[in-house]
């Protein structure tokens, strides 16, 4: 998948938005067309609800707790 700002002016394909799309979500997997065009509102909207679900795992820590030093 890529993302890219858009070249084209095209509406913004979420549900009930009617701006102009600002970014292009492109899935190059699919034999159709595949892309998704969002504008610069549902695009950080999208990726607050995404933040919700991945979130990074931490770091292992290098020196474990409660090691004796020798």
């Amino acid at each position: 998948m890529q993302i890219e700002k858009t070249k084209m002016k095209i509406k913004c394909d979420a549900s009930g938005c009617n701006r102009s799309a600002d970014y292009s979500i492109l899935n190059k997997k699919f034999i159709f067309d595949g892309s998704v065009h969002l504008c610069e509102s549902c695009m950080r909207e999208l990726y607050h609800e995404i933040g919700k679900l991945i979130v990074p795992k931490n770091l292992k820590p290098i020196y474990k707790k409660g090691a004796k030093d020798e």
